[in-house]
């Protein structure tokens, strides 16, 4: 229709219902007043009177939510609402009807809308409490309450504009089941999922998770209905589908936060061709290290007694004997038991792995006794500096490739 047939037809219907004009034109004006008095006067006076307060984290959610706004809409929606019933002898009237339906809809939503922002504050104060619900996705079960709330709210306002009973819309909605199920198979699923991970403990907001499949390691810091969100070490945000870590792997830090170690498991290569028996002068004097006082005299009494008893000869081949990388595996043994920053209570071994290409590989496997990152690699750091300055007292060489600087030296013509 062009303007001027509206505007010909809006003439036309004033002139006929000029009663039902004048009181469309008062309810106008009384859902507006209604609507100025809701939220500039009593709902700005109750979020000053709030803000004035201690300003608890019971009034802090409240605001953040917006419950007083959100309620605030339902004042002009029932003036309009109980209004239109004031024009029931106009219902024969397309738009008084209408304009009933389009009332009824705006009470509904407003107060769905409403309700939702009271579940939302109830999760912000909650979360922002201290006890285990702090930790629960409690804004998943939220988002999954509002979904059923809004599909409760659009059936009622279908049932009211058709005239149909709420029950037996219902009914007729069996045959779309299947409908229903495929069109929200995604949201049945991370409502699932998140049911799952609450009752099963997968993951909680504070979790240190990693998922290679995902590129995501970092703190959890959201979990919604949909999406679980990760804050990375580069301070980038990753969502992540709430049913991935229930059908996914990925791995979570928490039991090492709640233990309070953090494991180092590291390997020192050393060069095999520095690996030999110890001489009589290196075991007298590896005896005055304090770390080897026990194990020197011990380790050479228990091989004395062995020869002894095998009757070994004088011959090498035919004898125990302390070597080097035994003697410094023993070293590095007793310096990690007797650090203060290594926890003692937790398994502590030095290894040998199996040669190769690299060299003889000597683990270390220890726990520090911190989960914070920077004093756990501060502290893999002091033993390895250790580690590798201590190795050339052994007679050992840590086994480095060959580098451009040291196939140059080789190559160096030697004057004689």
């Amino acid at each position: 229709m062009s303007p001027d047939e509206i505007r010909a037809a809006a003439e036309g219907w004033l002139a006929q219902y000029p009663a039902a004009a004048a009181a469309l034109a008062v309810l106008a004006l009384a859902a507006l007043i209604a609507d100025w008095l809701a939220r500039r006067v009593i709902a700005a006076a109750v979020r000053r009177r709030l803000k004035s307060s201690a300003s608890g984290p019971f009034a802090t959610a409240l605001l953040e939510s917006r419950v007083l706004l959100r309620f605030a809409h339902l004042a002009p929606a029932l003036v309009l609402f109980f209004g239109v019933r004031v024009l029931d002898p106009y219902q024969e009237v397309g738009w008084i009807r209408a304009l009933g339906v389009l009332a009824f809809a705006w009470v509904v939503l407003a107060a769905i809308a409403g309700g939702v922002s009271v579940l939302k504050a109830a999760g912000l104060y909650l979360h922002s409490t201290p006890g285990s619900h702090a930790r629960l996705p409690l804004k998943g079960y939220a988002q999954a309450v509002s979904l059923v709330l809004y599909i409760v709210a659009g059936l009622v306002i279908v049932a009211y504009a058709t005239g149909v009973s709420v029950w037996l819309l219902l009914s007729s909605l069996g045959a779309l089941t299947a409908v229903l199920l495929l069109v929200f198979r995604d949201t049945l699923l991370s409502v699932l999922a998140s049911i799952q991970i609450s009752v099963n403990d997968v993951v909680r907001i504070g979790d240190w998770v990693e998922m290679p499949s995902h590129n995501v390691d970092g703190d959890v810091v959201d979990i919604a209905l949909h999406t679980v969100t990760v804050r990375n070490w580069d301070k980038t945000l990753s969502t992540i589908p709430t049913q991935d870590f229930i059908t996914g792997s990925f791995r979570n830090w928490r039991g090492m936060s709640e233990d309070g170690a953090r494991r180092i498991k590291r390997a020192l290569y050393i060069d095999m061709a520095t690996v030999r028996f110890l001489e009589e002068e290196e075991i007298k004097r590896f005896s005055k290290f304090k770390l080897l006082a026990e194990y020197i005299p011990g380790k050479h009494r228990e091989m004395s007694d062995y020869n002894r008893r095998i009757g070994a000869e004088e011959l090498a081949v035919n004898l125990r004997r302390l070597t080097n990388v035994g003697t410094f595996r023993a070293y590095l043994f007793n310096y990690i038991k007797n650090h203060p920053k290594v926890h003692a209570e937790r398994t502590t071994l030095v290894r040998q792995l199996q040669p190769g290409p690299d060299g003889l590989p000597i683990e270390i496997y220890c726990f520090a006794a911190t989960t914070d990152w920077q004093a756990y690699e501060d502290l893999q750091s002091d033993l390895f500096d250790h580690f590798l300055a201590v190795a050339p007292e052994f007679g050992l060489n840590v086994f480095q490739r060959a580098s451009g600087r040291d196939l140059r030296e080789s190559a160096r013509p030697v004057v004689t």
